[in-house]
């Protein structure tokens, strides 16, 4: 909770830093906080959460199917001739007896006061209450429910694949920032260096004791220096406003947030090694191949229960006012349903299926061992990036003894301005070879440790 009222307070801050102008408000924001805050806020990972959420209903949905069906009905009609109308004619036949029978019927219904013609369903209405239990389905009730089992577990290792690659991007982001500010440390110390350089050597042109041309060749390299400054600036400003969108803040609010530096261990890549074989089997990847096999086999088992017999129970209550007296009546009934043309056609079916499951266990075995090609090749890297960022480091040491060695020369007057200045050009590319080694060897650290998340 600590985090979301942090996060909530960003925009007010931002604004009343703006509107006041006053005092800049920062809010502190660190590694672990926007890990937590990507999670919450990255787009992939939220659609992740609802296809989660998704195959859970759908999960509910297939246990549905265990209960019984329950419906309702009701009918009512009205006819403006009667549906059924019978005479005595419609009964006896169409003969003299008939018609006689007929004649006396119809003296006696004037003297009685009956009809000689029966009439029906000229209106009328039903209502009925039905309930249909499955007793057996060819197994496609308890294997449709496991193959929805098998996808709310799909869903759940999709989901923390994404945070993966998520917390992947987002350590990546951070530590290529927090390498560009020591770059930009580095930089603003040699240019202090120069500033000073500059305003000695200026007073020195003055009273005649430097040649100009040494004035313009610092001022040529402080420039130079200057450009690489701002050029780092502006990427480590633009990898924060990266970062903040990802997570979900208003990157517009990069210069009110202050990013909280916190070291990444920098050990021997001996101290982040770890047995292929369980990294791979704790890989996400690893368990989607296995559960795409299943679900494979699960598909053929419901292909074959198409073709075998179904049992149900049921029952229907209704109450009908369709004749001269309205009536209640219960019915119970049970059906069984064989197939029978369908075999040919559920045979071929499961063999085509079982084409799809030996797909299945190919792409496994294939993709598995790609897997294990790929931890392999992290870890290589890691161990290379180490190698490399150790010759940079160690270059970076040399060169800022040798600047600093000049720069106490130059100002005791023991040597040149050129080597001074070729001095710091070296320095200065050590600073940023360094950099990029350390960017590659923290991205490295990160791609490999992920995979053990």
């Amino acid at each position: 909770m600590k985090l979301y009222k942090q996060i909530t307070c960003i925009a007010l801050f931002c604004s009343a830093a703006f509107s006041l102008g006053a005092q800049s408000t920062h809010m502190e924001l660190s590694l672990e906080d926007a890990l937590s805050a990507a999670r919450q806020n990255e787009i992939q990972i939220k659609n992740a959460r609802l296809d989660y959420q998704a195959s859970l209903y759908q999960k509910q949905e297939a246990f549905a199917e265990y209960f019984p069906r329950v419906s309702a009905m009701a009918l009512g009609f009205y006819a403006v001739n009667p549906m059924l109308e019978i005479g005595i004619t419609d009964i006896l036949g169409d003969n003299d007896f008939a018609w006689g029978v007929q004649q006396k019927a119809e003296e006696l219904a004037g003297a009685y006061g009956f009809n000689t013609t029966y009439t029906a369903f000229k209106s009328g209405y039903s209502t009925s209450l039905s309930l249909m239990q499955p007793l057996y389905a060819g197994g496609r009730i308890v294997n449709g429910n496991k193959l929805a089992s098998l996808g709310v577990q799909a869903s759940d290792l999709q989901l923390k694949l994404q945070e993966r690659k998520t917390d992947q991007q987002i350590e990546k982001d951070w530590w290529e920032i927090a390498s560009l500010e020591d770059q930009i440390a580095n930089l603003e110390h040699m240019d202090g260096t120069l500033e000073t350089v500059y305003s000695q050597l200026k007073g020195a042109v003055a009273s005649g004791l430097s040649a100009e041309s040494d004035l313009y060749q610092v001022e040529l390299s402080r420039n130079e220096l200057k450009a690489g400054l701002k050029k780092a600036r502006h990427g480590a400003r633009l990898l924060k406003m990266n970062l903040l969108n990802t997570i979900g803040l208003d990157y517009d609010c990069v210069d009110s947030v202050l990013f909280v530096r916190s070291e990444l261990e920098a050990g021997t890549p001996e101290s982040y090694y770890r047995d292929p074989e369980r990294i791979i089997a704790n890989m996400e990847e690893s368990k989607l191949l296995d559960l795409q096999v299943r679900a494979k086999k699960l598909e053929k088992k419901m292909s074959i229960g198409e073709c075998l017999p179904q049992l149900a129970l049921g029952a229907t209550a209704g109450y009908s006012d369709f004749y001269d007296k309205p009536r209640f009546n219960t019915i119970a009934f049970a059906t069984v349903q064989i197939p029978l043309s369908d075999w040919g056609k559920t045979s071929r079916k499961a063999k085509r299926l079982d084409t799809e499951i030996q797909k299945a266990e190919n792409e496994r075995d294939y993709l598995g061992r790609q897997l294990r090609l790929m931890v392999d090749k992290l870890w290589m890297e890691l161990d290379a990036a180490y190698d490399q960022w150790q010759l940079k480091q160690q270059s970076l040491d040399n060169s800022k003894k040798l600047y600093d060695y000049a720069a106490a020369n130059y100002s005791a007057g023991l040597i040149p301005l050129q080597d001074l200045l070729q001095a710091e050009s070296q320095y200065r590319k050590a600073c940023t070879e360094n950099a990029d080694a350390l960017i590659e060897y923290r991205n490295a650290i990160v791609a490999y440790t992920c995979l053990m998340k």
